[in-house]
């Protein structure tokens, strides 16, 4: 029985179906797109030379179709502050997050509502506090579903490392219910 959901959703125009990471993606759907490289579906197993993400980025963003959006120190606290509001709303529970600069993970327990509904109102209110006149949330998640307590101690503390491993400070978001530490 699922218990829990790790989701992971992008913003706007920051990891592309044939980025050379690997991405959650099986088709390149825009033309100008797929002449840098098709899809790979999940993360690659050797990760890209820094100089090679940027020679890829380079040419990826003059064929988008608008500025890759980027979530800051500035806009962070925004985001945290438009999830909390969706937490409390919908009556979650979430047990953790990070927001990174160009995605986000977060860790909830099965709810009442389908994970894309949540996904969906948690990316609306952010764009409605960000005050962008477009969203700037890449479309759909990726998701797993968790069956376990031990799994979901592991994908928390995976999730709560992100940002540390990023070399950010880490995040503690009010929102958030930890597990209890017997789990």
């Amino acid at each position: 029985m699922i218990i829990a959901y790790h989701a992971i959703f992008t913003t706007y125009g920051t990891w592309l179906p044939n980025d050379p990471r690997g991405s959650f993606s099986a088709e390149v759907y825009k033309q100008a797109l797929r002449d840098l490289g098709e899809a790979h579906y999940g993360r690659r197993a050797g990760q890209p030379a820094p100089k090679v993400l940027r020679h890829f980025w380079t040419q990826a963003r003059p064929k988008l179709n608008r500025p890759p959006y980027f979530i800051d120190d500035t806009t962070r606290p925004i985001v945290a502050r438009a999830f909390a509001v969706t937490v409390n709303r919908l009556h979650l529970v979430v047990r953790a997050c990070a927001i990174m600069n160009d995605h986000v993970h977060i860790l909830l327990d099965r709810a009442a509502y389908r994970l894309e509904y949540v996904i969906g109102k948690l990316k609306g209110e952010a764009t409605r506090l960000l005050q962008l006149p477009r969203t700037p949330w890449a479309r759909g998640q990726w998701k797993v579903f968790i069956e376990d307590h031990r799994t979901m101690a592991i994908v928390a503390e995976y999730i709560n490392a992100n940002p540390v491993r990023a070399g950010m400070p880490p995040q503690h978001w009010d929102f958030v219910t930890p597990l209890p530490p017997s789990f």
